[in-house]
């Protein structure tokens, strides 16, 4: 596999008086992994996703991504990368209360210069996948949780991004929610996505990663594949939805819309 994300004695400092939040991180993700990036609350791990999406930069270090190095672009270049290559999730969904659900969606497409027919077409696939469709016109107050993240979730894919990064994306959310959360990540995953997942939650690592690279302290305090990882939990989708060995997954892959 070739290595899509590489950070390089990446450290960042928000003041010169305090610990650095990031301190002398290396590490490199391959396109196609599941990874989970975990540790306690203040370790460095948002900040970690922060400098990968290039909303922050690092005091020193280089980030690359794919053929960008990430760190020495523009602030136009840098908000031109994050449309084209980055896809976000976040905990607290972050959708936009006076749009509708295909308007959040559509945005980052809009955004990024793409046809409004090309742009409303993926989007509505992305929410038939989703199976939010049936909401595509209702404003984020009228949703439930579960329904936001979805709606986030397609919002992040609309541009075909290179990689997805998730935001403890299951804590604003129910447990059962949650399970069906992480379930779609995993469809993903198996489609070709890859999934940079931040989370406090060691069961929520093993069960949608591969493996998992634990910070304490804004270093890498270990870093390993788990050989059960990803391992998908009872499906909550319908039993049409459900993945089998092999099979596509649910939510149409990069690529998979044209």
């Amino acid at each position: 596999m070739d290595t899509l994300v590489q950070l390089e004695n990446v450290t960042k400092r928000y003041d010169s008086g305090v610990a650095p939040a990031v301190d002398d991180v290396s590490l490199a993700v391959e396109a196609g992994e599941a990874v989970a990036v975990m540790g306690p609350s203040g370790s460095g791990k948002s900040t970690l996703l922060n400098l990968i999406a290039g909303m922050d930069r690092p005091t020193s270090g280089a980030v690359r991504v794919g053929d960008e190095r990430v760190d020495m672009l523009s602030e136009t270049a840098v908000a031109r990368f994050r449309r084209r290559e980055v896809g976000m999730i976040f905990q607290f969904f972050n959708l936009l209360d006076d749009m509708t659900v295909m308007d959040n969606v559509l945005l980052p497409a809009q955004l990024a210069g793409t046809r409004a027919g090309a742009a409303r077409a993926r989007a509505g696939e992305l929410l038939t996948a989703l199976r939010i469709e049936h909401r595509r016109d209702a404003y984020p107050a009228r949703l439930s949780g579960g329904e936001r993240q979805r709606v986030a979730i397609a919002r992040a894919l609309i541009n075909k991004p290179a990689v997805l990064l998730a935001d403890e994306p299951t804590g604003a959310v129910d447990s059962a929610t949650g399970d069906e959360i992480g379930a779609l990540l995993l469809q993903l995953n198996a489609g070709g996505q890859t999934l940079i997942l931040v989370t406090h939650n060691p069961d929520l690592a093993a069960r949608y990663a591969h493996r998992v690279i634990e910070i304490a302290d804004g270093r890498v305090a270990s870093d390993r594949v788990l050989a059960a990882g990803g391992r998908l939990p009872a499906s909550p989708l319908p039993p049409d939805r459900t993945l089998a060995a092999g099979s596509r997954p649910a939510v149409p892959p990069d690529g998979a819309l044209q």
